[in-house]
């Protein structure tokens, strides 16, 4: 099954990404900055190339967001609300928009 994991590239995604590889799951991470095989860019706030990979995969998993790693000022409270609201509206429309939605019979 193919997995698409925003955010995948922090620790839990880490964790997550070499289980289901181990698997035998094929793991598709989007992250800001690709570095490597199977990590796809995106910016976490709008639709772009991103999107296709979602098209006829198994699942979604998202873990995007802001850090929680620092102080807990109003600001940073904020930011890390806004960066996980903002990238859960933007792969629902992804999805919303799929030929083949994730989930949709895929294998």
């Amino acid at each position: 099954m193919k997995f698409v994991i925003p955010g995948g590239t922090g620790q839990v995604g880490a964790m997550l990404e070499r289980a289901l590889r181990a698997d035998g799951h094929e793991v598709v991470l989007l992250t800001r900055t690709p570095t490597r095989p199977g990590q796809v860019a995106w910016d976490g706030r709008t639709p772009g190339p991103w999107t296709e990979e979602l098209d006829g995969a198994g699942a979604v998993i998202n873990l995007a967001g802001r850090t929680v790693s620092c102080r807990y000022t109003p600001e940073n409270l904020r930011q890390m609300m806004d960066s996980r609201v903002e990238s859960t509206r933007v792969i629902g429309a992804a999805i919303a928009a799929a030929a083949r939605p994730p989930g949709c019979g895929s294998r």
